[in-house]
């Protein structure tokens, strides 16, 4: 099978707690998995201020994810979850391009050496 690579933004209510938005995010990737694909990373940009203004809101707690599957239906059933989705007030969700998915692979595995590197200087310390 074919592997997909996704990029996906989403905009959530600025209303929130940071716990109410860190499980919201944790929703988010449980649907993600339920649906067939896998998280590689996320990053939480924070609260922004809007372009303009979207169901009475000028800010937003911005949420950004790259995403690995084999499902030709993730989109549209991502794309459902986030309409249905009270939390969510915009979303974005596109395919990368081969060039962007093997700049985002030396990312992650430059992150896993570094990683495995601090632990390796920890071990040592002790």
């Amino acid at each position: 099978m074919r592997e997909y690579y996704y990029e996906m933004v989403y905009i959530l209510r600025p209303t929130m707690s940071d716990e109410e938005t860190n499980a919201a995010i944790e929703k988010v990737n449980s649907y993600v998995e339920r649906f067939g694909g896998e998280v590689l990373k996320v990053e939480k940009w924070g609260k922004r201020q809007l372009a303009y203004p979207i169901n009475d809101y000028d800010k937003g707690f911005y949420v950004l994810e790259y995403i690995k599957t084999n499902d030709r239906n993730f989109v549209r059933n991502m794309e459902n979850h986030f309409r249905l989705n009270e939390d969510v007030i915009r979303f974005l969700l596109f395919r990368l391009k081969p060039s962007e998915v093997k700049e985002l692979k030396a990312k992650l595995e430059a992150k896993e050496e570094k990683a495995e590197a601090a632990a390796n200087e920890n071990k040592g310390e002790e």
